[in-house]
């Protein structure tokens, strides 16, 4: 005879297949491939988003000050942040995702996600915004910024393929597909 239902334990017990999300204890390592097309995904979405946020911003100022001509100064301050603002615009866009869900728009389309160094957990804050912080902040000077980012990228080093902002962090990718 079975027990009543009322007896049955709750959360339910499953015996033999488990569903859900599963530890893998060592999942394989993202190659540099993976990584730089992850990270071309992201530049582009970035890029996307700050052209369209520039544009609205412009039609925005036009409509309110009724006119379609800008000062210099104006002109000035809207090239000043185009140019050095890509670092910053990187940087909360990779810690925003980071802490969210440990992997930015691009890293998710290509099946790469950001973990711990050592157990392979979910980041913490303070790594998701070292990590961001280290690869971002470099980029708000042009050219130089952005050419020191890929060359540390690069440099992914030992059998854990650290690039210097996972070293700095106590981060790796992993691969997860």
């Amino acid at each position: 005879m079975s027990s009543p239902q009322w007896n049955h334990p709750w959360p339910p017990v499953h015996h033999g297949a488990v569903s859900g999300p599963q530890h893998v204890p060592n999942p394989p390592l993202a190659s540099f491939g993976l990584r730089l097309l992850a990270r071309t995904i992201d530049y582009f979405l970035v890029a996307v988003t700050a052209f369209v946020f520039f544009f609205v911003m412009i039609v925005v100022v036009m409509i309110l000050s009724g006119t379609s001509e800008f000062s210099d100064a104006a002109t000035n301050v809207w090239v000043l942040l185009f140019f050095f603002g890509w670092g910053t615009l990187i940087f909360f866009y990779d810690w925003l995702y980071l802490a969210a869900w440990g992997r930015t728009l691009g890293k998710m389309i290509v099946g790469i996600k950001v973990v711990a160094l050592a157990d392979g957990s979910k980041l913490t804050q303070s790594q998701a915004l070292g990590r961001s912080a280290l690869f971002g902040m470099p980029q708000t000077l042009p050219i130089v910024g952005n050419l020191f980012a890929f060359g540390e990228s690069l440099a992914m080093l030992g059998e854990s393929k650290q690039a210097l902002h996972d070293r700095g962090a106590g981060t790796k990718v992993v691969r997860t597909r």
